[in-house]
């Protein structure tokens, strides 16, 4: 079978999988397959290609079905039901704290909202009831804060402990040597944490087109990969080495700040990204790409419809692989461009352009909303987030060491987040 074929048969494939999750009846599940035979039989495909790729359909069809079965066990959604499990994830989210856990006998973890005043850590067991729902990416969610309680702990994995603790720790350095809302924003960009934004800030950073830089998705980390061949691009100039400490950067990134599902998910977009930048073989990308997305997809086919993370994830890469190249192209006749830099303005702003590009009509789909100014705000703070980055973690290091050490190392931290925080008050407020 050629790569074509296969990619062809792997597309199928999640065409089944998101018929399934849309819950498309019969009918309709027909009607694409009928329809997809018919475009392939107009292209004048052999017959035996079009039978393989009908199968591939009803196969991810089938699939998705039992997976939802199978990942559920004996979860009852939209009804009373009583869950036991080990906490994942302890959250604070004003006075609401939202546990993540892994339920007894249930592959989908399980969000719990609750009022109860407890601080659960990782591998506390806690008991709660409540009705649930699905809410996407493989998982099930309480539908109100309900209580819950601690019963007990269970043994847990030591070096996942251990990234635990030093994610809160690099927290409350932060924390010691930042205002609050500095802080806020810091830990937002190193590790994702957005609990203590507030409902203006919030608002102001979703308008200004930049809530982005605070998720820790894949379009920060194939962004930030980028970065990481540019920068080591002027030490080492062989492009295999060149790979291979980028790599390793990204992965150290991704396990210091905690190495979650999602944060894995986008390091593999980074990594691809950096693969296809550093290949220059844009015309094969689409081999790489499709089967990720089937094989994340075989391990769970929930992301595919539900998951914005993942969705967002493979836009931005697209943008970045396929709308770049296009756009580069064009803007360096129009400004006489004679070289390329990693690391200019244009560059920036040409992957900015292609990433928003293609994540825009998703955004506008998701959160009913888009920003006018997201291009020009990206400009401006997109090149500040690695250094950002940067800063933040070497503040909480020294702050750990010395709390007077690190507020003398968070002084440039200070000023650099104090001129986003002016970018996404300007675009997010003044403009809007």
């Amino acid at each position: 079978m050629r790569a074509n074929d296969a990619v062809v048969l792997a597309l199928s494939f999640l065409i089944g999988v998101g018929l399934s999750e849309a819950g498309a009846g019969l009918l309709i599940i027909l009607a694409a397959v009928l329809a997809t035979g018919a475009f392939f039989l107009w292209r004048r495909a052999d017959w035996r290609k079009i039978i393989l790729i009908s199968a591939a359909i009803f196969a991810g069809v089938f699939y998705c079905a039992f997976r939802l079965s199978w990942d559920r066990g004996n979860l009852v959604l939209g009804s009373g039901t009583r869950v036991v499990g080990m906490v994942l994830k302890a959250e604070e989210a004003g006075s609401l704290r939202r546990l993540t856990i892994a339920a007894k006998g249930v592959r989908e973890s399980v969000e719990v909202p609750t009022f109860s005043a407890i601080s659960p850590e990782y591998g506390d067991i806690v008991e709660a009831t409540g009705v649930l729902a699905s809410a996407g990416g493989g998982r099930v969610s309480f539908v109100s804060p309900v209580e819950a309680k601690i019963i007990g702990h269970t043994r847990v994995n030591p070096f996942a402990s251990a990234l635990f603790q030093l994610k809160d720790s690099l927290s409350v350095s932060i924390k010691k040597a930042l205002p609050a809302d500095k802080s806020a924003l810091a830990l937002g960009v190193l590790l994702g944490d957005k609990s203590d934004f507030s409902k203006e800030f919030v608002q102001r950073i979703n308008k200004s087109g930049l809530a982005h830089i605070a998720a820790l998705s894949g379009y920060n980390v194939a962004v930030l990969s980028i970065y990481f061949s540019a920068v080591i691009g002027f030490f080492i100039l062989h492009r295999g080495w060149r790979l291979i400490v980028a790599s390793l950067g990204i992965f150290s990134f991704i396990v210091m700040t905690g190495a979650s599902a999602s944060l894995v998910r986008a390091g593999i977009m980074g990594f691809i990204a950096l693969i296809m930048k550093n290949s220059g073989r844009v015309t094969d990308v689409k081999f790489p790409i499709i089967w990720t997305a089937f094989f994340m997809v075989l391990v769970d086919p929930k992301i595919l419809l539900f998951d914005r993370g993942f969705e967002l994830s493979f836009a931005a890469l697209l943008g970045l692989v396929y709308l770049e190249p296009a756009l580069k192209s064009r803007l360096n006749r129009v400004f006489r461009a004679t070289k390329e830099t990693w690391v200019g303005w244009k560059e920036v702003a040409v992957q900015t352009i292609a990433a928003e590009l293609a994540v825009s009509p998703l955004v506008l789909i998701f959160f009913r909303q888009f920003s006018p100014w997201a291009v020009i705000s990206n400009i401006a703070v997109l090149p500040a987030i690695p250094i950002t980055m940067l800063l933040t973690f070497l503040t909480a290091l020294a702050g750990l060491v010395s709390s007077p050490l690190g507020l003398v190392v968070s002084w440039p931290l200070s000023l650099l987040i104090g001129y986003e925080e002016a970018v996404i008050n300007f675009f997010g407020g003044a403009l809007l």
